[in-house]
């Protein structure tokens, strides 16, 4: 017969599993879009687990950069905390798509900010938006 302690463990390690993913776990994924001049930037996010129980999670972003017109067209991105620099994630030059992916360092809240910038840099911009909301638009439907 098990003593009242193992039962009383093994319900703490059942409670634990449950709230904690085991292995690579991910959230659901988020869906959204955000225009700017001829540009498009569509993408799905994801968190990893980086350990079993661990509670430091990788943000992951897949997308593309899509440009309808002739000027060139930038993704520009500023992953984690801090005052971390803007990183140029993709860019799309006349018509056409670009593909990106983008992971965050390990944290227990990852996140980051991104814009689409017409050009290669950071003058001329859409308004920046978080990574963890994307306020830009929720995919559209079709």
């Amino acid at each position: 017969m098990r003593s009242p302690a193992s039962k009383a463990f093994v319900v703490a390690m059942a409670l634990a599993a449950s709230c904690f993913s085991i292995g690579p776990a991910s959230a659901a994924e988020g869906g959204w879009f955000t225009p700017y001049g001829s540009a498009t930037v569509t993408g799905k996010r994801h968190t990893e687990r980086e350990l079993p129980f661990s509670v430091l999670t990788t943000l992951v972003i897949r997308g593309d950069l899509k440009n309808a017109g002739s000027d060139c067209y930038s993704l520009w991105a500023r992953l984690d905390t801090g005052s971390a620099p803007a990183v140029r994630a993709a860019t799309q030059c006349g018509p056409g798509v670009t593909s990106f992916t983008l992971r965050s360092a390990p944290s227990m809240s990852p996140s980051g900010t991104f814009a689409v910038c017409r050009g290669e840099g950071t003058l001329d911009c859409g308004q920046w938006f978080s990574a963890r909301e994307f306020p830009a638009g929720a995919l559209p439907r079709g």
